[in-house]
């Protein structure tokens, strides 16, 4: 089950190898790859979610959509027109509210 192509094959990069990811299992085979240092909370995500769906407990789309989610955050993801598109770490200030608004209670 969780071979289902998902059509347009979702690019990725790692140590400057760009690999194309088009199903679930690919995914999942790609993330029990990733850097063991670097696994975190957005990884764990990713991997429970290719499993819930390999398992069809979760729908291919959602869970390529949190395997997208963790490439944009991990700074791998190649976008259609070039290279890996690289996050800057965003700073405490940057989560605070703009000044004159008001912060949410």
């Amino acid at each position: 089950m969780g071979t289902m192509k998902t059509g347009v094959p979702l690019k990725v990069s790692l140590d400057g190898h760009v690999e194309e990811i088009d199903s679930v299992s690919d995914a999942a085979d790609f993330l029990q790859r990733w850097p063991i240092e670097r696994r975190g909370h957005v990884y764990r995500s990713a991997l429970n979610a290719c499993s819930a769906a390999i398992a069809a407990q979760m729908s291919q789309s959602d869970a390529m959509k949190v395997f997208t989610g963790f490439a944009r955050v991990a700074g791998i993801l190649v976008e259609a027109s070039g290279p890996a598109m690289m996050l800057e770490p965003r700073s405490v200030q940057s989560r605070m509210p703009k000044q004159g608004r008001q912060a949410p209670k």
